[in-house]
């Protein structure tokens, strides 16, 4: 359960905090410091093509690397190349690049997208090749579709099967375990106000001191996009990927109290609020469920295929069909 261990009724503020940055790139109050969102003008670029939800892995994979590559994917859903005046688009490469082994998908961004673009567009001549030709009769067509048929028939069976296994009192009993596992991780509720020049977060924090309320000097002076929620981030806690100094100051204020001097971070100068300390609660039963089947599908199947084997009696014998002698001790 190791790998769910982390995720938490509030777990999805890690998400909305990424969210948050790529929106902030706009206004260039992009400060949180990721693999996710290193490169934000491909991720954000990527993001507002707006993908059918099939894509939306492949967008994904094609952003992080090309952040990683340091090349700009702009928005929308060009045209990639022409095929007798017919289009290929985007998003028909990176649905191809989406189905590639993942060995090949950790090569270069443009080295793979190359590679695909050539095999998009060699599918489709042969498709139109064969499109006038009826193969329907043909004995090996025949055979392969009945494999193929046999095949897709085998894998919903078990996929049926598995789903009737992982019953709730299964899925309690590994959400049990997982809360036991669950880390205490203390979280702060944050707010901030990042400007770009130092006498202007001086200005505010005198403001402030004034009483002046927080929110509303966020949204008219902040630049980033956290500005339309009053400069809210959720909870942040050590864990989180964001520059040393703007924890490091968040860490050392109080509940309720704000930082008197402006923090300087490479992206402008902060302000920045603590609101309340909590330890982070975990993901109730119903959040965790989605996650905690994906997680325990893979361990059910085995089951039911292990299961299956014992009741068909299965005898295996060695290369040369004679018995197989036990190991010394067993």
């Amino acid at each position: 359960m190791s790998s769910f261990k982390n995720f938490s009724a509030q777990g999805g503020n890690a998400i909305v905090i990424v969210l948050v940055a790529l929106v902030a790139v706009a206004g260039g109050g992009m400060f949180y410091m990721s693999q996710q969102n290193s490169g934000e003008t491909g991720v954000s670029a990527v993001a507002n093509a707006q993908p059918a939800s099939g894509e939306a892995q492949a967008l994904t994979e094609a952003a992080q690397a090309a952040a990683e590559d340091q090349i700009e994917i702009r928005p929308g859903d060009p045209v990639v190349a022409k095929l007798k005046g017919q289009d290929i688009k985007r998003s028909d490469v990176l649905r191809y690049m989406q189905n590639l082994p993942p060995n090949l998908r950790q090569l270069p961004i443009q080295q793979v997208f190359s590679l695909s673009l050539d095999q998009v567009i060699n599918t489709q001549i042969v498709d139109a090749m064969v499109g006038g030709v009826n193969l329907d009769d043909n004995p090996v067509v025949k055979a392969q579709l009945e494999e193929a048929k046999k095949g897709i028939v085998r894998n919903v069976y078990m996929q049926q099967e598995a789903e009737k296994a992982l019953t709730d009192k299964r899925l309690q009993s590994a959400y049990e375990e997982y809360k036991a596992g669950f880390p205490e991780v203390e979280e702060i509720k944050t707010r901030h106000i990042l400007v770009a020049d130092e006498a202007l977060a001086k200005d505010l924090i005198e403001r402030l001191k004034g009483g002046a309320d927080f929110a509303a000097l966020a949204q008219e002076h902040s630049t980033d996009a956290t500005k339309e929620n009053g400069g809210d981030l959720g909870y942040l806690s050590q864990q989180e990927q964001v520059l040393p100094a703007f924890l490091d100051a968040l860490y050392a204020l109080e509940v309720g109290t704000y930082t008197q001097e402006p923090v300087q971070t490479d992206v402008g100068f902060h302000i920045i609020e603590a609101q309340e300390k909590r330890m982070r609660p975990p993901a109730t039963f119903e959040q965790a469920k989605p996650f905690l089947a994906a997680q325990l599908r893979g361990v059910v199947l085995n089951e039911l295929v292990q299961n299956w084997r014992e009741q068909a009696e299965v005898e295996v014998y060695d290369i040369n069909g004679d018995a197989i002698e036990p190991a010394a001790g067993e």
